[in-house]
């Protein structure tokens, strides 16, 4: 827990300790990670929090609890990680099926879902059908990177809880992001392909570092759309400025997100990158 304490106070200061104080818990969460690194243990540190406030240490110990959870073999925590693209209904159901009758600790029993936003309506319809009943010491955490990926009636049943990206990580690929987002904000003035050589040599040739470019865009955009385009302001990052409606940075947000998953792909870069200009050229 100092681990979270430390890299993110904000967290910590505004959901932990109030939780601790006044013991208020939900039966669900949905946890915006906003791409951190160590988005995992986050959760996971959040999650023996959680634990802690019902623990009888006549049955395990805070020691006990800590080993088991590092471990992953603590037997009233269960998780769901997509292997693929979309989460099925079917392994929903598994994860609910997986939690005892009564915890083994007789604490709570809490099952996490990763990478929530790959719910397609199917399971959609089913985590909803959880979340609108339900059980006794039973609690959900969905985690995503960005809210804006989930459906308004999944974050209507959940308590929202925000990770912030931290100062270390945001300077990684700052020039390349700024360099691309530089060209994303002139989009109405000139032609993006114009510059797509320049751009792909520039930040596109490596996979692993135009996810990160991705990641970073999104979060900026995310940010942004809190922040100030909801005051239809402009966005000014280091001297970089653009204006976008709410619709039109959605919509951005959307082909990011869309692009950043093909990149899992063995893909033709330069294809990608023309794809994702053309996309965008046309919001």
């Amino acid at each position: 827990m100092n681990h979270l304490s430390e890299k993110q106070p904000e967290f910590y200061h505004d959901i932990i300790e109030p939780l601790q104080k006044k013991k208020n818990i939900q039966h669900a969460y949905l946890i915006e990670t906003n791409f951190v690194k160590e988005k995992e243990q986050y959760v996971l540190d959040f999650v023996e929090k959680l634990f802690l406030l019902k623990l009888d240490e006549n049955k395990i110990s805070k020691e006990k609890l800590h080993l088991l959870l590092e471990n992953n073999t603590f037997p009233d925590l269960k998780m769901l990680i997509p292997s693929g693209n979309v989460i099925r209904k079917e392994e929903l159901r598994n994860l609910k099926n997986s939690l005892q009758e009564k915890a083994v600790y007789e604490g709570f029993q809490i099952y996490i879902v990763f990478e929530a936003e790959k719910l397609n309506a199917s399971s959609a319809n089913t985590i909803l059908k959880f979340l609108e009943e339900p059980e006794e010491n039973i609690i959900a955490i969905l985690v995503t990177d960005t809210r804006y990926k989930m459906l308004d009636t999944i974050l209507s049943r959940c308590q929202v809880l925000s990770l912030k990206k931290e100062v270390e990580e945001e300077k990684e690929y700052l020039p390349e992001t700024l360099f691309f987002l530089e060209q994303i904000a002139n989009r109405k003035h000139k032609n993006l392909l114009l510059n797509y050589q320049e751009l792909y040599e520039k930040v596109c040739s490596d996979k692993q570092q135009t996810g990160k470019i991705i990641q970073e865009l999104l979060f900026l955009f995310t940010t942004q759309l809190e922040d100030c385009f909801l005051q239809n302001e402009k966005l000014e990052y280091n001297q970089i400025e653009a204006s976008f409606t709410e619709e039109e940075l959605l919509q951005m947000l959307s082909i990011l997100q869309k692009k950043q998953d093909a990149l899992q792909y063995n893909i033709n870069l330069k294809l990608w990158l023309n794809s994702l200009l053309i996309a965008l050229m046309e919001v």
